[in-house]
């Protein structure tokens, strides 16, 4: 019978400490930047290209930098970003070449 009441408070201590640790998280990585693998979906066309995320619909068009004029409908680019996608610039092919 311990054992249950030790697996009840062990579960009770976590779920009040999950959010708290979450927040925590986010505060703490709000500024970083993060890197993301898209498609191009909208061919560059001298300041933007089209992106699209894995499973989504939505086109995010994004600067990009110079080594990426070539970049076709259909290639994986990596971006980066922070605070959110609005602020994303494609920085190189999916491999993480700059051809």
């Amino acid at each position: 019978m311990q054992t249950n009441q030790t697996q009840v408070e062990a579960i009770r201590t976590w779920n009040e400490l999950r959010p708290k640790i979450i927040q925590e998280i986010q505060n703490q990585t709000k500024n970083c930047i993060r890197m993301k693998k898209v498609t191009v979906v909208t061919a560059p066309n001298g300041t933007t290209l089209g992106v699209m995320q894995p499973n989504d619909t939505q086109i995010f068009d994004i600067p990009y930098v110079a080594a990426l004029s070539s970049a076709q409908i259909g290639d994986m680019v990596l971006v980066q970003y922070w605070y959110g996608m609005s602020n994303a610039i494609a920085v190189s092919f999916g491999t993480g070449d700059q051809l």
